[in-house]
């Protein structure tokens, strides 16, 4: 199945992500004259007028997948170093790596993107994407078709820079939770055909991303917030206290718990 805008398959992240506003970039690699089948390359990324959290994903081999989570204040780079990619033997490869914001964009934003790899010669595309939320409980309702959106670059004195158009959110930095149990799911799917996992264990992983989603949700809070809110964060302050001591199970056994009763408090 293929999206007729991309004129390329869907996505392999685009199930798992379809409900989050997301930025996709599609990374092409030349790989005429390379004889190595591993390669490094770093991804630079500059924000402006963007406050929140941010998620990044992508699959480096066919049982790996790799993220990261960065704390994100106004006007401030990041520097993703040390990715990697085992090529194919196909003259061009592709890598697909996802941005998801959690938090918000002020009307007047840019992001400016840049793709560094000393041993190969690299482009790329930018997409973005806005999920419909309307008609979502109503199953009779034909939900509203969407498609990725090429961001095409403008220029400033600072040279090439992206927008996104005002249909795009940062997504709310509660949801971050929702995606993090996802990927635990992920970390249990099992191969149809081997009976084995799909993925090489993540557990470590997440681990560290539960402990850091807790640090900065934290650093994001805001000092007058409610009693129950508190409350909350009270107890994600003790599971990240306590997250080396636990299993991966009973870590997201108390995210659900948590969950649970924010809803039930909201």
């Amino acid at each position: 199945m293929t999206m007729p805008n991309l004129n390329r398959e869907i996505p392999w992240f685009f199930q798992h992500i379809e409900n989050y506003y997301h930025l996709f970039v599609d990374i092409r690699f030349n790989n005429r004259d390379i004889i190595q089948k591993l390669i490094q390359f770093s991804l630079e990324l500059e924000i402006q007028g963007f406050e929140g959290l941010i998620f990044t994903l992508y699959k480096p081999h066919p049982r790996r997948i790799m993220f990261d989570l960065r704390r994100h204040s106004f006007d401030q780079g990041h520097d993703f170093k040390n990715l990697n990619l085992v090529l194919t033997d196909e003259p061009m490869n592709s890598l697909d790596f996802v941005i998801i914001p959690f938090g918000y964009f002020k009307d007047e934003h840019k992001f400016r993107l840049s793709v560094r790899c000393n041993d190969i010669q690299t482009n790329f595309d930018i997409y973005s994407w806005a999920p419909s939320n309307l008609f979502k409980n109503v199953k009779s309702v034909i939900r509203i078709a969407n498609r990725y959106l090429e961001l095409i670059p403008l220029d400033d004195y600072k040279g090439y820079y992206y927008q996104v158009d005002a249909s795009f959110k940062g997504n709310e930095t509660g949801r971050l939770f929702d995606l993090t149990n996802h990927l635990v799911e992920l970390d249990k799917t099992i191969d149809a055909v081997t009976k084995k996992s799909l993925f090489e264990p993540m557990d470590l992983e997440i681990k560290t991303l539960v402990s850091k989603s807790n640090q900065f949700l934290f650093e994001l809070s805001q000092k007058s917030i409610p009693l129950d809110v508190k409350n909350v964060l009270r107890e994600l302050e003790r599971l990240k206290f306590n997250i080396d001591s636990l299993s991966k199970e009973e870590i997201f056994n108390w995210l659900d718990d948590l969950v649970a009763f924010y809803s039930r408090e909201t």
